[in-house]
């Protein structure tokens, strides 16, 4: 089963059809969340995409404290941002602001997470915050950047099974968003 935690993000619906394509998924309110992680059948934690900063989940930030290196774990937008924080990176307004803007992203290669794939790379972005490169953990392999700026959107580390993403892999605007959490899952799953 999948873990999914809600931030109560319209998104959250969407990523939990995405993530069920794959198998199991189960729902939960992040004040929920803890006792659900600890079960045996959870085999990977999802962090839904949210309002606000990382800073008004704390207890989402303790879950991935506790299971970071233990299960796999997924952040998606907010979910990207909490665990970069918790690792290190600092987080910080968009000089532009991009909500349902479709843009191409440039792909690392040899990456897990776009394996299979090339660009032209689109993807669907709703934010106003972003990660700061310059406070990048080395821990964490960035995978993919915005094309135009130096903002990271996404990373894999995958000796403790994390990946995250910036933007949307469940919205339309998303190319290949199936395959990627495909590529994910099979990496973390096998």
């Amino acid at each position: 089963m999948i873990l999914l935690i809600d931030h109560k993000d319209s998104f959250t619906r969407n990523l939990e059809h995405l993530l069920s394509e794959f198998g199991e998924v189960r729902v939960v309110d992040r004040k929920e969340a803890s006792p659900l992680a600890e079960e045996e059948e959870t085999r990977m934690l999802a962090l839904s995409p949210g309002p606000g900063t990382p800073a008004d989940y704390p207890e989402t930030k303790a879950i991935y404290q506790n299971w970071r290196g233990r299960k796999p774990i997924l952040g998606v937008c907010l979910g990207f941002q909490l665990m970069l924080e918790e690792e290190g990176a600092r987080t910080r307004r968009q000089d532009t602001v991009l909500h349902g803007a479709r843009t191409p992203i440039s792909l690392e290669s040899g990456t897990h997470t776009y394996g299979g794939l090339s660009e032209p790379f689109y993807v669907g972005r709703y934010h106003s915050l972003q990660i700061a490169p310059p406070s990048l953990p080395d821990s964490m392999q960035v995978t993919a950047w915005d094309q135009h700026r130096r903002v990271p959107l996404s990373f894999e580390n995958l000796d403790l099974r994390l990946f995250g993403f910036q933007y949307h892999p469940e919205s339309f605007l998303t190319d290949h968003g199936r395959e990627l959490i495909g590529n994910i899952l099979s990496t973390c799953l096998g």
